[in-house]
């Protein structure tokens, strides 16, 4: 009786899990990017040494500093990570923020070298912009 109980569970359970990891994901694409730009401008870092720890890379020599899903995610460390999913939080839309999420607990599933593990898949992540990551969830859905 148990089993029967705890099958039924996960039958409803996984389903439901995949479907909202996917439709997480399956958001259409906005126009432009002023809303983060915006929203950019307004932010300002709530400290100096907040602001030096999350420093973002552009990589690209003399550019400004990147907002919402042009930021490079620091996977050097599950807490670097952290800090980048937090500046894209800070300076990127809403919209921008939950599809980068979203993109990441379908890699956490999908990603079979990441094997669950949320540190393992930021150490793959690393180096990595949002819109990269986001891009390469829509190549593997397209498999």
């Amino acid at each position: 009786m148990k089993q029967t109980n705890m099958a039924s569970t996960l039958l409803i359970t996984v389903p439901l899990f995949f479907l909202f990891t996917i439709s997480a994901c399956a958001v259409p694409e906005q126009g432009g990017d002023t809303a983060s730009a915006a929203k950019a401008e307004e932010i300002a870092p709530a400290d100096a040494a907040g602001a030096d720890e999350a420093a973002v890379k552009t990589g690209a020599p003399g550019a400004a500093t990147a907002t919402g899903l042009d930021i490079i995610m620091d996977g050097s460390s599950l807490k670097a990570f952290d800090i980048s999913m937090e500046e894209v939080k800070a300076t990127g839309s809403e919209f921008d923020y939950r599809s980068l999420e979203g993109a990441i607990d379908f890699l956490l599933v999908y990603d079979l070298g990441a094997k669950r593990s949320r540190e393992k898949l930021a150490a793959r992540l690393d180096g990595m912009t949002g819109h990269e990551i986001i891009e390469r969830v829509k190549k593997h859905k397209r498999k």
